[in-house]
């Protein structure tokens, strides 16, 4: 990477320089990484063989390896190279088949892909000597993990599967206000329904609001003894009701699982990548998502013909909550790429959610 081929000196890494780093071997695996897991500033990471049940959620110590941690909080082994039942509410910790070495200046992120999230499967990943989730730190070396609780239902899972991705960033270049409110002008980062520009709402960070207007704005989680089979098609009416509002107005009850959508349509362009962050603790007791990553192209398309998709939301409530219509419920973070990526989502990557309009189900509901 040569400093005339950087758009940015820092921000998100793409597909193209991913796929160099495996090239290297500074992220490795026993079997070989398939293309299709190389999203366009993303990399999506697969369950490994190895998996534990263990006392209770950890993290370790600064000096500790999570194989360490894993002796004293471990309390039965698990094979994932067959199908694997995780019980409800159980606290799980799975070896990844993805290592790293990563070069000093590079780090990572980690966030949930989206059907794991809409399946409400907390997945935080954990690497040796760094006691935070979901982050691998610059240069970091060794192995990972994933500690995983179904909240919802039982689940099937074994290894090759993914339940989370990897961002790969140079330092931190997340875009301010008025970058964002230049970039609206300029390319388009927000549009109504009707294909207009929208007025941003901007509090470090895009705000997008909950949408209450549609005849069903959401799902809500059945209970269910029957585990959810992450590789395979099942019938939503198991697991989801569908749940309309009252006069623009939604009471969330404590301790349940919802699917919602935002009332303003995101669009990526290739140039940029999104988190989603949580609202925040001032709106209310809720997480307002769980799977957080936009990759470029998301409601924009190969040649910007899409004018935005809206943004799907995973909200577990801890306290009674009443959502009104237009609520902000959570916030975009933008980072610029180092790179253009040499493919966008939705681009032949078959990209599930590129298309939906309103709350959607995971793909493994029909």
């Amino acid at each position: 990477m040569t400093p005339s081929s950087l758009l940015h000196t820092t921000g998100a890494i793409p597909c193209q320089l991913i796929k160099n780093y495996i090239q290297q071997g500074l992220i490795s695996a026993a079997s070989p990484i398939p293309d299709h897991n190389i999203q366009p500033a993303s990399l999506d990471l697969r369950l490994g063989e190895k998996a534990w049940a263990v006392k209770a959620t950890f993290l370790p110590k600064p000096e500790e390896t999570i194989e360490t941690a894993l002796q004293r909080y471990a309390t039965s082994a698990l094979d994932l190279s067959q199908p694997t039942v995780f019980d409800l509410n159980r606290t799980y910790v799975a070896e990844l088949a993805e290592s790293f070495r990563l070069p000093q200046h590079v780090h990572a992120y980690t966030n949930n892909k989206s059907t794991t999230g809409r399946t409400n499967v907390w997945a935080r990943t954990l690497v040796d000597r760094y006691p935070r989730f979901d982050k691998i730190p610059e240069g970091y070396c060794g192995k990972a993990y994933l500690m995983i609780i179904p909240r919802s239902w039982p689940i099937i899972a074994q290894c090759g599967q993914t339940l989370t991705q990897a961002r790969l960033l140079i330092g931190n270049n997340a875009l301010s206000d008025y970058n964002l409110q230049q970039l609206q002008q300029e390319v388009g980062l927000v549009y109504t329904p009707e294909g207009y520009k929208d007025r941003p709402h901007l509090d470090g960070g895009l705000l997008l609001s909950v949408d209450l207007s549609q005849e069903v704005v959401g799902y809500r989680a059945l209970p269910c003894d029957k585990p959810v089979d992450l590789a395979k098609v099942q019938p939503s009416r198991d697991y989801f009701c569908r749940i309309s509002a009252q006069r623009g107005e939604l009471l969330l009850e404590r301790n349940n699982f919802y699917i919602l959508s935002t009332k303003e349509y995101l669009r990526v362009p290739p140039h940029l990548a999104v988190e989603m962050a949580a609202y925040d603790i001032h709106s209310g007791e809720y997480r307002s998502h769980y799977a957080g990553f936009f990759d470029p192209g998301f409601g924009y398309g190969d040649q910007g013909q899409l004018l935005g998709t809206p943004a799907v939301l995973e909200v577990d409530t801890h306290e009674d909550v009443i959502f009104t219509d237009g609520q902000p419920i959570c916030k975009m973070s933008f980072e610029y790429l180092v790179q253009l990526p040499e493919k966008l989502y939705g681009q032949q990557l078959n990209s599930h959610y590129q298309h939906q309009r309103g709350p959607q189900l995971a793909r493994i509901f029909s």
